[in-house]
């Protein structure tokens, strides 16, 4: 049996989830739908995009996003390298029009025959006087990394421009990276661990809802012991209502226990078919053990699915997750009833 290993992160909110939200700047929450737009829409694999909020006890509540786009093995000439100039143009307009109200902006960048290199470090929001939120530009050679402060972006650009006959060993050609951080809200620093079983009280209306399908699960693995419920939504229409319903819900939870810790969630509105979580954190630590909750919003088999799971150890999730009920050590049991129709719309 193969498993595939899910790592992850958590997530949590301050003061109204309004108000949270709209501190992260619309210009590059415009950029991030272009590129989220490209990687889901067209299935791009130059491009890779993770969106993250979570509430630590040094920051606080911050929104991170990441982007990488990349040529990898091709001549310029082809569409590939047509589309990555498009994206980087769009990626420079963005900064170039961010950079006229920042704070404190650094741009640097060459081009010779056969190298550029590109690299914006600014900070957008102003920092403050206390060491914890204090800007702070690093220095390494000729790139720039604003960190700190309270709102910042920085991007590295370098691509080669070899010659025909370099062309004939593979080499990455180009690659760019775009970070974005935004601290929403610095008072709601995490003093406590995550209460789980007052977020699923908090979703329970949504997840009993006509239509959803429940079921028990448990895998065990190794070090790992997970369980929890897997509820299915056969109706692409409701799944879409039920889905939108928990992610609003969510941030009102959060909005509403601004001290309690999580590493990761997805604030994006129409991201149901990740791989990462929806939410995660950990509950109840120990000396012994830590415990991690995590709620999964995954598009699979022609179904829509929510996982909520409480893993004690390293989370494996089966393949055929979708169908099994028990996973013990290679000993499976399944859910008779709908091996049959899975297999055959696979997925």
């Amino acid at each position: 049996m193969r498993f595939v290993k899910l790592y992850f992160v958590i997530v949590l909110l301050g003061c109204s989830s309004t108000t949270l939200w709209s501190q992260i700047n619309p210009q590059v929450e415009n950029l991030l739908n272009v590129f989220y737009t490209l990687k889901y829409a067209y299935d791009n694999k130059d491009i890779t995009l993770t969106e993250n909020m979570y509430n630590s006890s040094y920051d606080g509540l911050c929104f991170e996003a990441h982007i990488t786009f990349s040529l990898v093995d091709q001549s310029w000439e082809t569409s590939n390298a047509a589309g990555h100039h498009q994206v980087l143009r769009r990626v420079r307009q963005t900064l170039d029009e961010l950079s006229q109200n920042a704070e404190t902006i650094h741009k640097w960048e060459t081009h010779t025959g056969e190298h550029d290199t590109i690299n914006y470090a600014m900070f957008l929001k102003p920092g403050t006087a206390t060491t914890d939120y204090q800007n702070h530009m690093i220095y390494d050679g000729d790139k720039h990394w604003a960190s700190g402060g309270l709102e910042s972006v920085n991007m590295e650009y370098t691509a080669m421009h070899p010659s025909k006959e370099e062309l004939t060993q593979p080499t990455r050609l180009a690659r760019g990276t775009l970070t974005y951080k935004c601290v929403l809200d610095t008072l709601a620093k995490a003093t406590k661990d995550f209460n789980a079983t007052a977020y699923c009280d908090a979703i329970k209306t949504i997840v009993n809802q006509k239509g959803i399908s429940m079921r028990k699960v448990h895998y065990k693995q190794d070090a790992g012991d997970t369980y929890g419920i897997h509820y299915i939504i056969r109706s692409q229409e409701n799944a879409l209502n039920v889905l939108d319903q928990l992610r609003k819900t969510t941030k009102e939870y959060i909005a509403s226990h601004p001290n309690e810790s999580f590493n990761m969630f997805n604030p994006r509105q129409n991201d149901y078919i990740s791989t990462y979580p929806f939410l995660s954190g950990n509950t109840n630590p120990s000396p012994v053990s830590q415990e991690v909750f995590s709620v999964f919003t995954i598009f699979s088999k022609d179904y829509y699915h929510i996982l909520v799971l409480y893993t004690d150890g390293v989370l494996d999730i089966p393949t055929d997750w979708e169908i099994i009920k028990e996973y013990d050590h290679g000993k499976v049991e399944y859910y008779d009833k709908d091996i049959k129709f899975m297999n055959k719309t696979g997925g």
